[in-house]
């Protein structure tokens, strides 16, 4: 995670634009008495689900460790010291956060052949939240690398060949300590992160044109800030759009550049309760067309973190 995760990303704003269908319910999917945090989702070769997470340790709310559970098994541990983040998953590599020694580092780990390694991404600066695309050889990984001593931040997508090679894209860079960058997700030909100057919006950049566009958000005099993207590997894209307050009417919205009968400024997909808002999404395609979008669901007045997912039937 990055050092003391900002809730700047949590303040959002109010959707102005109207509902295009009913909106679907939240599935709880982690709701422990811990905090559990940053996830993501797959399916392995047999079709049992494949979740990610970061989960508190017991009597220490402040301290994680990552985890990854096949199905009904018991959750494998991650991160071998220190504390551990996740981030995305391609079954079967997940991309992992691990902070030792005030280091953080980004990881790999085999989950059909248990391994784990360093990714060609780690510098002595911060590097945290990866989502990768590929395979433990030949990826893409999208990720913060932010300065320790100065407000510098960056999201930073890497492509790794089988071959050796390296191709690094500096995506986005922020000098202020007022400003945030957030790397939300890679996915196929795109990649979604959080820009927020002061401001908040969701960026799609696509990876083979090098183009970046910033999604369209209604212009009011309050202003809207929208933010944790994830994106499918076609490119549609799920965001969070709220008040200007934790918790003050968050929506979780659809944008489907493909569709013509798309709105401007999105589909709303789900409507979260009153004083509840949400810091990380990931989205998962599944059989049929149909998107899970899993996210991090935080009660505003307390802190304390679950996970829930939403499933989009799509346009």
């Amino acid at each position: 995670m990055k050092r003391g995760l900002v809730v700047l990303v949590i303040a959002a704003a109010l959707l102005g634009v109207p509902l295009a269908y009913a909106l679907v319910a939240e599935e709880p999917v982690l709701t422990s008495r811990k905090n559990e945090r940053n996830p993501a989702a797959d399916r392995d070769g047999t079709g049992n689900e494949v979740l990610v997470f970061t989960r508190s340790r017991s009597g220490d709310p402040n301290r994680y460790d990552a985890y990854v559970r096949v199905g009904g098994n018991a959750a494998v541990k991650l991160n071998t010291a220190g504390q551990g983040w996740t981030g995305g998953i391609d079954y079967p590599v997940v991309a992992y956060q691990q902070v030792s020694g005030g280091q953080s580092d980004i990881y790999l780990y085999g989950i059909s052949v248990p391994s784990r390694m360093a990714a060609e991404t780690n510098t002595s600066r911060w590097e945290w939240h990866p989502t990768i695309d590929g395979t433990m050889t030949d990826y893409w990984i999208l990720f913060g690398r932010d300065n320790n001593s100065t407000p510098t931040q960056r999201v930073m997508l890497l492509h790794h060949t089988d071959t050796g090679t390296h191709d690094e894209r500096l995506l986005s860079k922020i000098t202020k300590a007022s400003h945030y960058l957030q790397a939300d997700q890679v996915n196929g030909n795109w990649a979604t992160y959080t820009r927020c100057t002061p401001r908040c919006n969701v960026v799609q950049y696509d990876i083979m044109n090098k183009t970046s566009m910033t999604l369209a958000k209604p212009v009011t005099s309050r202003p809207r800030h929208q933010y944790a993207g994830a994106v499918t590997s076609t490119g549609v894209v799920y965001l969070i759009r709220s008040g200007p307050s934790c918790g003050e009417k968050v929506k979780i919205v659809r944008y489907d550049p493909a569709n013509p009968a798309d709105p401007t400024y999105g589909t709303v997909v789900a409507a979260l309760p009153s004083g509840f808002d949400i810091a990380f999404a990931f989205a998962r395609e599944n059989a049929g067309g149909s998107v899970d979008v899993f996210y991090d669901r935080v009660k505003c007045s307390t802190g304390r973190f679950d996970i829930y997912k939403v499933r989009d039937p799509g346009p």
